[in-house]
């Protein structure tokens, strides 16, 4: 989301005060009153109306610039990033947390076969197979954001995120794209 977006869909709220009379009926409105202005103030948060705005997961064209997917994400939410590995021709999964203040931290990547380049590098998690998939878990290397090669036709470069699934080789084949989180310094 662009800050101009982000600027108009701002909502401000004005209390404006009155005159109190020392009325009964005046007296029974101010704990109402109380009551609306903190269910407003906790709407307000809890909507993302006030305080930070709500993140948006973005794939920018490198060059151009141009914003090709937006998603809106919560802080802790997890997405993948599918592709088939050109070497071998079976699917890699890279998973990846949304983290405040910093962004994307790449947290595992499972795979069928150690094929060209799937290796485990010493210190960065920890590698298991269970006979069907190698995974290294517990990588947590915070990488903030990403630039990434989007592979052909048939690498098929995907996100997964909840039910959706973006292939990114449809939109943006051959072309390098940075992936990132809204509002963490871009």
């Amino acid at each position: 989301m662009t800050d101009e977006k982000a600027s108009s869909a701002e909502i401000s709220f004005v209390l404006v005060p009155t005159q109190s009379v020392g009325t009964s009926s005046d007296m029974k409105m101010k704990p109402f009153s109380i009551i609306l202005i903190l269910f407003c103030t906790l709407l307000a948060q809890a909507t993302g109306w006030a305080g930070d705005p709500a993140p948006h997961l973005l794939v920018r064209d490198y060059v151009s610039q141009k914003i090709l997917l937006d998603l809106p994400v919560r802080y802790g939410d997890s997405f993948t990033i599918r592709y088939i590995h050109s070497v071998d021709i079976s699917p890699v999964f890279e998973v990846f947390r949304i983290e405040k203040g910093t962004g994307l931290v790449l947290e595992e990547t499972y795979f069928r076969m150690f094929g060209a380049g799937m290796g485990h590098w010493q210190g960065h998690g920890i590698l298991t197979h269970d006979g069907t998939w190698t995974r290294i878990q517990d990588i947590n290397d915070k990488v903030g954001r990403f630039i990434l090669r989007v592979g052909s036709k048939g690498v098929d470069h995907t996100i997964l995120f909840g039910e959706q699934a973006i292939n990114l080789s449809d939109i943006a084949a051959g072309r390098r794209v940075e992936i990132f989180v809204s509002g963490q310094g871009d």
